[in-house]
Formats: C-alpha cells, structure tokens, sequence
C-alpha cells in the first residue's frame, strides 16, 4: 500500500512540475508580451484619436 501511495504521490508532483514549468515559461512571458502589445496599441490609438 505505501508503494503505491508514494507512486501517486510522485506522479503528482512530476506533473505540477511540468505544468509549473510551461506556465513559466512560455504562458506568463507570452501573456505578459500581447499585454504589452495592447497597451502600447492602445496608446497609438488614443494619439490618433485626439490629433
């Protein structure tokens, strides 16, 4: 029974770790970036508007 606990104890923990390292590295930088581009967008926009 420990066995088999500990199994799914490690197979748990390797998957948060991919999944934490996938968010790290290519969700959060990618979210981050079309953030920026939209804010950056956006005030384009508003100069355009107001000239």
């Amino acid at each position: 029974m420990f066995t088999a606990g500990f199994l799914l104890f490690l197979a748990i923990f390797v998957l948060a770790f991919w999944v934490l390292l996938f968010l790290s590295a290519f969700a959060l930088p990618y979210a981050i970036t079309m953030y920026v581009i939209e804010k950056m967008k956006g005030s384009k926009g508003e100069e355009s508007e107001l000239a």
